[in-house]
């Protein structure tokens, strides 16, 4: 049992996380019935979801879509930050509704 123990406690602590930061183009965003706001990310080409205006906080959801409309409608790049395992990358996060929440979204200026 000690040594179960032992595994686990030092098996658990070396899983770690870092930032990652997503900059790029977004080729197309949509918000589906459930509130789901889901990018197109140039960098990545494939969906994943950003925010959820029913599930999270409301306010920064529909200004994280604010910002990703502008992007998309401009052609203006953003810059998503997210908390991942090691080992996660831009490319690889999971996609549609699998994918972490941003810790930011950035609008990028073009100048």
């Amino acid at each position: 049992m000690k040594y179960l123990a032992f595994i686990l406690m030092f098996g658990a602590s070396s899983v770690s996380a870092e930032n990652i930061y997503c900059t790029g183009k977004v080729a197309n965003v949509y918000i589906d019935s459930s509130g789901n706001v889901v990018i197109f990310g140039k960098w990545r080409n494939d969906w994943t979801r950003i925010c959820n205006t029913q599930n999270s906080d409301t306010v920064t959801c529909s200004l994280w879509a604010s910002y990703v409309a502008s992007a998309v409608k401009d052609n203006l790049s953003i810059k998503l930050q997210y908390n991942v395992s090691d080992g996660t990358t831009c490319e690889n996060l999971p996609t549609y509704a699998n994918a972490p929440n941003p810790g930011y979204v950035m609008l990028l200026n073009p100048n």
